[in-house]
């Protein structure tokens, strides 16, 4: 049942007792008489039984027919003997019917379950009414007469005893993120009483963007200053909590993170919910044990007497019934947790604490929540309202938005700092204050005369840096030089304890360290610094006198460690959980080429490149590698892995004259080491670029040759790349049949070596093996799959290649605006890698798509795009499918002199370099170029020549080719009749 319907439920009122009273026997009649009276009145309204205790649930279509049976019901129960009375509630909405089995059925069950969250709502404002009261919801008043929405309004037929409405304001509903207006609709003399509250269901008042209760609570919760923003599911989290009945929550995070903000707006939003009042009690103040309970007795309003404060305010709390304690500021004074919070958690069975600290407690029943920063739009909002309060004119232009966007990232999303950053708009505009981020801690204090310890963002971490041992500053500082975070392993690598008396477990330290804020946890056991704590780290770690160890040669000596780590990990390790240590990898390999040590650097550059190859950009790449091949001191073999990156980076560019030089100076540097692996896959590299230049002889000579090194050296990775490359090179030549062999063949190696990288790789090959043969599900299956691995590894340059191969099976296959978003989506991974051949590929794919589309024009342009990048990249096949693409475009716009210029250059490119599929493919758009020009010979010669290349190549009817054919016969056959 999809379409609304109004819910009534309804409950006798005092039924146990009358059935105390009466006995069971006479209450037995009364029930019989009760229940054949509903259900005949049920009939006459229309409505449906879906389950019974002491009232009904019942169903109407029509929401007029349910409030018209409620109202007769009533009628009838005050008519009975004795006289009843129900509470009935009425809404409107949408609920899912659930049939029952009918096994169950036979044992009693209901047939059916009414479900969805309806159901509760309707039961809430039921169980609110007064007996003989029918309240309704908003929606259940909307459905019934637009005309009901106002109190005191009439409604149905003219006569005596109209009935109406009354509104009795609005009332929080336990588990309802906000609260709902009831109504009572009664007889015309009905008293119209409002109902009582309830545990669950109260009365509330609007003030500003707060709804409190409108009974008189006693509290202690300071008054809010200026405007809450965001954490709305924050806030809700933290009451769900409570309601399934967790008695300590902890709310855990950095100082300035916005922890007694979020606790404050917490007790005003929801002190409905604690009849026993919110009390806010600011711990700061303490540094004893006596301090901690002289700061509760004063929020709890409790003077202290002679007995033991910790069990006079455990009693005054427990006097107080089901209460909220807002305990702030918990962490310097944890060690008296259990002395005092323990008791009175003990002792005050209704009462529920909410603490705010910035390290865990340890205590049995402690629930903790660790606050996120906030997110980018709340935090955006935040900076803009408190810029206008600082600045009543600020009207931030589109550069200044863009700023605060980007400032709100590198402040971490803390409220504080996003707070001390805006109140200096006053004198810099946003983009000024980015540009000044460098002195964050000079930039991020207050300008406004405040001495407490959060004025600046410093104070604030000063305050949780004074609370460390030793050992925790030493490993925080040590963290600071990680770079996108870390993990357990690589941390235990870095930080160096053993300057220190009695050392503790590195793993110790840092579970501390996550326990006090400083450290946060990403999932995956990796872990990471706010930015802001790792500069404040950073400069304790270089800083002379800081701790125990701190200065320029400890910041030194923690570097190294750093890279070292990074150098030994190898580029496999490198691209795990989807290139995480990408960051780590590139400050390493920069610091190691700074320092001049050159087999760190050249070590770290392996990993760095492994991770850019598949993420970009690979401009990184080239300058990472061009600061390590220009460092003295390298051995050989590091040399030889640093003009591999080289070459790679460069041949990723498009800069494939380049490459090849740096690929040929690894091979040299190579065999001088003995590095046959190096070898083997620079020999590779330079046979895929010989295969794009027409060179198909050395190609294959340069893979098999290749392919037999990797053998020896039972490399995986290798022989697959290298069963590739001659499956590149079968492939461009025409021969597919001998493509499909080695593509298979290195697939199944891949999958028995667990190769995931070379999988989607082989997989994307393969699909457009099979495109080119026509077996479209074949291909589908194939990019599915290998978007599908790539994507799990963060492999954005195949992803890239597979959006681009997964649009033209769209296109091809008439699905042209699935195929221009794939191609819109490989176009802008392209760019984001600086992948300049894969852009040159999609641009052309997607003029292909424009043209189809209709749009002759934008079918140019994005030619004419494909050209500039094609003649920077020097690929001659790129270049020669280039020019068939131009051609076609220009005689589609009835240039054909240029036309026939272009498609005859890209004819003598393909030609040269031996590519059967690329030039039948011209053919086909030289034939339809003649064909808008109305020279139909011409046309039919082309069409001939692509019938011959297309039977030589063993493409099939369904492929690009064979399409591109049948449309063609098409286009000519309409031609001569």
């Amino acid at each position: 049942m999809n379409a609304p319907v109004a819910l009534l439920l309804t409950d006798l009122v005092d039924s146990a007792l009358l059935s105390q009273e009466m006995g069971d026997v006479a209450m037995n009649a009364v029930w019989a008489a009760h229940d054949r009276m509903a259900r005949d009145l049920l009939r006459q309204w229309r409505g449906r039984e879906i389950d019974k205790t002491d009232g009904f649930l019942l169903l109407f279509a029509d929401p007029a027919d349910a409030l018209g049976y409620v109202l007769a019901y009533h009628r009838a129960l005050a008519a009975m003997q004795p006289p009843l009375k129900a509470r009935a509630g009425l809404h409107v909405g949408q609920v899912t019917m659930r049939e029952t089995p009918a096994a169950d059925v036979a044992l009693g069950a209901k047939p059916f379950e009414a479900d969805g969250v309806s159901k509760p709502i309707a039961a809430r404002v039921m169980s609110t009414a007064l007996g003989g009261q029918t309240l309704l919801t908003p929606a259940a008043m909307a459905a019934l007469s637009p005309a009901m929405g106002a109190a005191g309004t009439a409604f149905g037929s003219a006569g005596a005893d109209i009935p109406r409405a009354v509104s009795h304001g609005h009332w929080h509903v336990k588990g309802l993120p906000e609260p709902l207006e009831l109504f009572e609709v009664g007889e015309a003399g009905a008293p119209f009483t409002p109902p009582p509250d309830s545990a669950k269901v109260y009365r509330v008042l609007r003030r500003g963007d707060l709804w409190l209760p409108l009974r008189e609570l006693r509290h202690s919760l300071p008054a809010e200053r200026d405007a809450f923003v965001g954490r709305r599911s924050t806030l809700h989290e933290l009451a769900r909590r409570f309601d399934q009945g967790a008695r300590l929550v902890s709310l855990l995070g950095i100082g300035g993170g916005g922890k007694t903000r979020l606790a404050t707006r917490f007790g005003w939003g929801w002190m409905g919910e604690f009849p026993g009042g919110v009390w806010f009690c600011d711990l700061a103040p303490g540094r004893t044990l006596e301090g901690l309970v002289r700061a509760v007795a004063q929020g709890l309003q409790v003077p202290l007497g002679q007995e033991d404060p910790v069990l006079q305010l455990g009693n005054a709390i427990a006097g107080r019934g089901p209460c909220l304690v807002i305990l702030d500021n918990f962490e310097h004074l944890a060690r008296h947790a259990q002395a005092t919070l323990g008791h009175w958690l003990d002792r005050a069975a209704e009462a529920v604490f909410l603490v705010t600290t910035r390290e865990v407690l340890g205590m049995v029943g402690e629930e903790t929540f660790a606050l996120a920063p906030l997110a980018t739009a709340d935090a955006t909002k935040l900076f803009k309202r408190r810029a206008a309060a600082a600045k009543r004119d600020f009207d931030p232009g589109a550069d200044d938005l863009a700023a605060i966007h980007t400032l709100v990232g590198m402040l971490d999303g803390l409220p504080l700092a996003i707070e001390l950053a805006a109140a200096r708009v006053r004198a810099l505009a946003p983009r000024a204050l980015l540009a000044r981020m460098s002195e964050r801690f000079k930039l991020l204090a207050s300008s406004g005369g405040r001495q407490d310890r959060q004025a600046t963002l410093r104070a604030t971490f000063d305050w949780s840096w004074g609370l460390l041992a030793t050992a925790e500053k030493a490993a925080l500082a040590q963290l600071s030089v990680f770079e996108g975070g870390f993990t357990l392993e690589s941390a235990e690598a870095v930080i160096d304890l053993s300057h220190l008396p009695d050392p503790p477990w590195t793993l110790d330290v840092v579970n501390s360290l996550v326990d006090k804020s400083f450290i946060r946890t990403l999932g995956d056991e990796r872990f990471d610094l706010l930015v802001s704590v790792q500069a404040y780290a950073a400069e304790h770690l270089c800083t002379e006198a800081r701790y125990s160890g701190s200065g320029r040669l400890a910041l030194a000596a923690a570097q190294a460690r750093h890279g070292a780590w990074f150098a030994a990990l190898g580029p496999q390790r490198a691209t795990e959980n989807a290139c995480a240590e990408l960051d780590n990898l590139v400050a390493a390999c920069r610091r190691a080429a700074v320092a001049g040590d050159a087999e760190r650097a050249a070590g770290t550059l392996d990993g760095a490149w492994a991770a850019i190859n598949l993420h970009g950009p690979f401009k990184a790449g080239v300058d990472l590698a061009q600061a390590v091949c220009a460092m003295a001191g390298l051995s050989a073999g590091a040399a030889a892995h640093a003009q591999v990156v080289m070459g790679g980076a460069l041949e990723a560019l498009g800069q494939r004259v380049q490459a090849m030089r740096h690929y040929e100076s690894a091979l040299q540097h190579a065999r001088a080491a003995a590095d046959t692996a190096c070898e083997a896959a620079a020999t590779i590299r330079l046979g895929v670029l010989r295969a794009r230049a027409g060179q198909v002889d050395a190609a294959r000579e340069a893979h098999q040759r290749a392919l037999l090194m990797a053998r020896q050296l039972g490399d995986g990775a290798l022989e697959c790349a290298a069963l590739n490359g001659l499956g590149i090179v079968d492939f461009d030549a025409g021969r597919l049949e001998q493509a499909q062999v080695h593509y298979e063949q290195a697939l199944g190696l891949a999958r028995r070596v667990s190769d995931s990288r070379w999988q989607g790789s082989l997989l994307g090959n393969l699909g457009n093996l099979h495109a080119n043969l026509g077996h479209m599900d074949e291909a589908r299956a194939c990019f599915e799959e290998s978007l599908q691995v790539v994507r799990k590894l963060g492999d954005r340059q195949r992803e890239g290649n597979t959006l681009s191969n997964l649009g033209m099976l769209r296109y091809l296959q008439g699905e042209l605006d699935d195929a221009r978003a794939a191609f819109e989506q490989s176009l802008e991974v392209a760019r984001a890698l600086g992948h300049a051949r894969l852009e040159c590929v999609v641009l052309g794919n997607l003029g292909l798509v424009y043209a189809a589309l209709g749009r002759p024009a934008d079918a140019l342009a994005s030619c004419q795009a494909m050209l500039v990048v094609a003649l920077a990249i020097g690929d001659a096949r790129i270049l020669g499918q280039c020019l068939g693409h131009l051609g076609l475009a220009q005689a589609r716009l009835l240039d054909f002199g240029t036309a026939r210029t272009s498609l005859a250059e890209g004819q003598a490119i393909l030609q040269q370099i031996n590519d059967p599929v690329s030039l039948g493919l011209l053919q086909c758009q030289r034939a339809e170029a003649e064909w808008l020009s109305g020279d139909i010979c011409a046309a039919e010669q082309a069409r001939i020549s692509a019938v011959n290349l297309g039977t030589a190549s063993g493409t099939g009817p369904r492929s690009e080719l064979g399409i591109a054919l049948a449309r063609l016969a098409s286009l000519l056959s309409g031609s001569s009749g």
